[in-house]
């Protein structure tokens, strides 16, 4: 089969699908979710560090939070039998900006409140990259384990 397979993507005028979640069996993985709100407008666009300051910067990455966990809720219908396992936070950011934690800490402070100390614990990463999409200055992405009792 890979060798029937074109050395290059096809030219394309739409995207691919993207599952906003993937269940594995107990494990729900939340594709990255940008600071936008119900209305699609980002809460902030820019680089952290130059157009963007750490207040907003902790603010987008709530947004996103929400954004994973409404994904995650629209997927199991319900977020009481949903626990974390692992977020990733990816702020876009100028170089030498290192405080790409306490970014992240706003995301984690939103799972801790809506999933309680118990099940809203989690691992996590907390990333400096040069751009994300949209001009989003944070993205989250999620792991997550439910169970169907």
């Amino acid at each position: 089969m890979l060798d029937t397979l074109p050395d290059r993507p096809p030219a394309r005028t739409d995207r691919p699908p993207v599952a906003p979640v993937r269940r594995d069996g107990a494990l729900l993985v939340a594709s990255g979710q940008v600071a936008a709100g119900p209305d699609g407008e980002l809460t902030a666009a820019g680089v952290v560090g130059a157009d963007v300051d750490l207040a907003t910067a902790r603010a987008c990455a709530w947004r996103c939070a929400r954004n994973v966990l409404a994904a995650v809720r629209a997927q199991t219908g319900t977020l009481d039998r949903v626990a974390a396992v692992k977020l990733t936070v990816y702020v876009a950011c100028v170089p030498g900006f290192a405080e790409q934690h306490l970014v992240a800490d706003a995301a984690t402070e939103l799972l801790l409140t809506v999933l309680g100390p118990g099940r809203g614990a989690h691992a996590r990463a907390a990333i400096g990259v040069a751009a994300l999409p949209l001009g989003s200055p944070v993205e989250v992405e999620g792991t997550f384990r439910v169970t169907d009792d």
